[in-house]
């Protein structure tokens, strides 16, 4: 039974892929969800998910990597993220979604975990360059309207995913990189639309989720790093054209 580990697993596109990896995926997959709050173990287990309470905040490397060599796991998606603190002025983003990430890819490059998928945000990138020439203007108006509102977030984001692509050399990651559109909640119609694609549309975390998995089972998507939005286009259908066409959104932005 292939084994993944989710971090940030209470998260609403980890609590899909939780049940989409367990209950929907052939051979299904033994799931193990980092989590913060000891209070939604109960929830998670429902999933058929196998929860570990560990602050990815005050963890060490080497706790991570004790915790990836008790789980074994063949995959590790990182969905964790600390935006949703209102309260926060961008300590706990930065602590959370740059430097618990860089932990969580140097204590898999350390336990020997190969394959390290991440969900990011679609725009990250040095915004001090040009904006994407692929960008149409309302595209354009909504990078920098999400900019100026979540600039903490995005900045932590983009170290991270810099710090994944640069320090590879070392680390040696089969990584992905998945970045979204904004979020929506109703159910997903199995359709979007990757590669390269306007920001303005909207994506359902169920569909996000999907994604992920379809990636999970495609080796050939090592290394690529590419958006997600919304569209009427099956999920392995666009999957295709990212792999066939080599799409890395990230090249040339950081």
């Amino acid at each position: 039974m292939p084994t993944t580990l989710i971090f940030g697993g209470s998260g609403k596109v980890a609590r899909h892929l939780t049940r989409i990896l367990t209950t929907e995926t052939s051979p299904a997959h033994e799931v193990h969800s980092i989590i913060r709050n000891p209070d939604q173990i109960s929830e998670l287990e429902t999933l058929s998910a196998k929860p570990i309470v560990q602050s990815i905040e005050e963890a060490s490397v080497s706790d991570l990597v004790l915790t990836l060599q008790n789980t074994k796991p063949n995959v590790v998606v990182w969905t964790a993220g600390a935006s949703g603190d209102k309260n926060d002025n961008g300590t706990r983003i930065a602590a959370v979604d740059h430097h618990g990430a860089v932990k969580v890819m140097d204590a898999c490059a350390e336990a020997g975990v190969k394959r390290y998928i991440t969900i990011s945000a679609m725009d990250v990138r040095d915004y001090l360059k040009s904006a994407p020439d692929w960008y149409n203007e309302k595209t354009r108006e909504r990078a920098t309207k999400v900019w100026n509102a979540i600039r903490p977030f995005m900045e932590a984001k983009f170290a991270a995913d810099k710090d994944l692509v640069i320090r590879n050399d070392k680390r040696k990651l089969e990584y992905t990189i998945v970045r979204a559109a904004s979020l929506g909640n109703n159910p997903g119609v199995e359709t979007v639309s990757a590669g390269k694609v306007q920001l303005a549309k909207v994506v359902k975390r169920e569909n996000l989720a999907r994604v992920i998995v379809q990636y999970i089972k495609e080796p050939s998507t090592i290394k690529l790093v590419f958006d997600v939005a919304a569209e009427d286009v099956p999920v392995p259908k666009e999957i295709l054209k990212v792999i066939k066409e080599r799409i890395n959104v990230f090249d040339g932005y950081y």
